[in-house]
C-alpha cells in the first residue's frame, strides 16, 4: 500500500490535540478531595496507614473491607477490593492522582485492544492506527457522560471505569491466545487474572464479557476450531468461579431488601431495548457523535483496503442487530437490580462500548461496500488523495465551528473545556480551599462531634457529594469511620 506523509502529520496533530485537552483536566486534578463512598470503603485501609505506615496492613484491610462489603452489602469483591485502596488514605493530596488513573486505564487498555485488532489481526500501518486510536479516545475523554463519576470521583470510576478497562483488555487477551508463538503461556496467565478480576466487579461488565465468551464459543465451534476451544476454557472457568462468587453473596440480599421495586427477568429485558433506544436517540445522539463518524470514516476506510478481500462480509444486517442487543443488555442489570436504566457511571461504560461499536459498524459496512462494489482498488492512500485532504479539512472546520457554538451553550459539554471554565473562574480554586480547610479540621480533631459548614462552591468536574444536616446520614457515617470522629454533622 503506498501511503503518504499526510497520515503521519495527521495523527502528530490528533496526539498534539488530545494531550492539550489532557492539561486543564490534569491541572484542575489538584483540587480533587474524596467525597460519600471514598470514606466509608476505605476506611480501614486509610486507618492501617495511619496507624503503622506498611503498606501490607493496608492491603489486610482492603481484604477486611471485602469480607464486610460481601458479607453486609455487596458481592462484588474485586471492585471492593480496589475501592478500599481509594489513594487518599495515604493523604488527602493523593487523591489528585484520580483522573490520571482513570483516564490512564481508559486510554492505555483502548490502545492496546485496537492494536491487537488493527496491527496485530490486520496488519494496518501504525499511523492509521493511531489516528483512529486518538480520534476515538479524545470523544471518549470530551463527551463522557457523567465526567465526574467517569474520572475524578475514585469510588464510581473503581467500579465501573477500572473493572471496563481490564474487560477491554482481556478482549485483547483472548483474540491473542488464538495466536501460536511463545508467548502464549504469559497471555493465558494474564486472561485468567483479567477474568477472575471482571467476574468479581460489577454486573454490567460481567454480563458483556459473559456474552462476549458465548459469541467467541459459538464462532469456535462453528469454524470447528477445537484447540481454541481448550484455550478459552481456563479464563472462562476462572471468570466464571469470581461471577458465582460474586452473584452468591449473602450482602447482596441484604442490599436487595432496601430495593422497593424489581420487574423481574422478562420485564428488564425488556424495559432494556426500550432504553437502548431512549437514551441513544433522544438523551445522547447529538451533533458530537456525527463529527465523530465523519471523522474516522477515511481511516477505517484505509482499515478496509489493507484487508483487503480477506474476509467476505457476509452479515450487513445482523453486525448492527447484534451491536443493538449488546448494548440493551448493558441495561439489563441496573433495571433487574434497581429498577432504573442507571446512574451516570453505569452510562459511561455503555457510551465508551457504543463508541467501540459505532467503529466496528462502520468498518463491516465500509467493508461490505468495498468487497461487493468494487469501490477503490487502487494501492493509493485515499487519505493523500486531495478529494480526502479537502474533506478532513471541512470535517475540521465543521468540529470546532459546532465545538464553539457547544461551549457558548453549555460550557460542561466538554470535559476540558469545563475544567478551563472553573480554572478560570476561579471556582476549583475556591473548592479546594474550602476542602482544605475542612481536612485540617477533620486531621486536628480532639472532640467526639464535630460540626462541618457544607460546601458553598461546587465546580461541575469535581463536586459530586457532601455530607448531610442530619446525625444518621450515611455519608456523615462514612466520614466518621474514615476519621474516627463519633459524630459528625452538617451545617449551613
Amino acid at each position: 500500500m503506498i501511503q503518504d506523509k499526510t497520515e503521519k502529520r495527521i495523527a502528530v496533530f490528533l496526539i498534539i490535540v488530545f494531550i492539550f485537552g489532557l492539561i486543564p483536566i490534569l491541572v484542575i486534578a489538584k483540587y480533587n478531595y474524596p467525597c460519600a463512598d471514598d470514606f466509608g470503603f476505605s476506611a480501614y485501609s486509610r486507618i492501617a496507614w495511619k496507624e503503622t505506615h506498611s503498606l501490607l496492613q493496608v492491603l489486610k484491610g482492603a481484604i477486611i473491607t471485602v469480607k464486610d462489603r460481601w458479607l453486609g452489602w455487596q458481592g462484588t469483591f474485586s471492585s471492593i477490593f480496589v475501592m478500599a485502596l481509594q489513594p487518599a488514605i495515604f493523604g488527602e493530596a493523593w487523591y489528585r492522582v484520580v483522573p490520571w488513573i482513570m483516564i490512564g486505564v481508559m486510554s492505555l487498555s483502548s490502545a492496546f485492544l485496537f492494536h491487537v485488532i488493527l496491527r496485530v489481526c490486520m496488519s494496518v500501518r501504525k499511523s492509521i492506527y493511531v489516528c483512529i486510536t486518538m480520534l476515538y479516545l479524545f470523544f471518549a475523554l470530551e463527551c463522557m457522560i457523567d465526567k465526574t463519576q467517569g474520572f475524578f470521583w475514585f469510588n464510581g470510576a473503581a467500579h465501573y471505569m477500572i473493572p471496563h478497562s481490564v474487560a477491554v483488555v482481556l478482549c485483547g487477551l483472548i483474540i491473542l491466545l488464538f495466536k501460536e508463538d511463545r508467548h502464549k503461556i504469559r497471555r493465558m496467565l494474564a486472561a485468567c487474572v483479567a477474568s477472575l478480576f471482571v467476574g468479581g466487579s460489577n454486573y454490567v461488565t460481567g454480563l458483556s464479557i459473559i456474552i462476549l465468551f458465548v459469541v467467541v464459543l459459538v464462532v469456535v465451534i462453528y469454524l470447528k476450531r477445537r484447540k481454541y476451544l481448550k484455550r478459552l476454557l481456563l479464563p472462562l472457568v476462572f471468570f466464571t468461579v469470581a461471577f458465582l462468587v460474586n452473584i452468591c453473596a449473602p450482602g447482596n440480599i441484604v442490599r436487595q431488601e432496601e430495593v422497593l421495586y424489581r420487574p423481574g427477568v422478562a420485564k428488564s429485558i425488556l424495559m432494556s431495548f426500550y432504553y437502548c433506544v431512549e437514551y441513544f436517540t433522544e438523551s445522547w445522539f447529538d451533533w458530537t457523535y456525527i463529527i465523530f463518524i465523519l471523522s474516522i470514516i477515511p481511516f477505517l476506510w484505509e482499515v478496509v483496503k489493507t484487508v483487503g478481500n480477506k474476509y467476505r462480509y457476509r452479515f450487513p444486517l445482523l453486525v448492527p442487530i447484534a451491536s443493538f442487543c449488546f448494548l440493551s443488555a448493558m441495561f439489563t442489570p441496573s433495571l433487574y437490580a434497581m429498577g432504573e436504566a442507571g446512574g451516570g457511571r453505569i452510562f459511561n461504560i455503555i457510551f465508551l462500548d457504543y463508541l467501540f461499536l459505532i467503529i466496528l459498524n462502520l468498518y463491516y459496512v465500509l467493508g461490505w461496500i468495498y468487497r461487493h462494489c468494487r469501490v477503490d482498488e487502487s494501492n493509493e492512500s485515499c487519505i493523500a488523495k486531495k478529494e480526502t485532504k479537502l474533506y478532513l479539512i471541512t470535517v475540521l472546520i465543521m468540529t470546532v465551528f459546532i465545538g464553539v457554538l457547544y461551549c457558548k451553550v453549555n460550557p460542561d459539554y466538554f470535559t476540558s473545556v469545563s475544567a478551563v471554565k472553573s480554572l478560570v473562574s476561579g471556582e476549583a480554586k475556591e473548592y479546594g480551599k474550602e476542602t482544605m480547610e475542612r481536612t485540617l479540621r477533620l486531621q486536628n480533631n480532639t472532640h467526639s462531634e464535630l460540626e462541618l459548614s457544607l460546601l458553598k462552591t461546587k465546580p461541575f468536574l469535581l463536586y459530586y457529594s457532601d455530607i448531610g444536616m442530619e446525625e444518621n446520614d450515611w455519608k456523615n457515617s462514612s466520614m466518621e469511620r474514615y476519621y474516627q470522629i463519633d459524630n459528625i454533622i452538617g451545617v449551613e
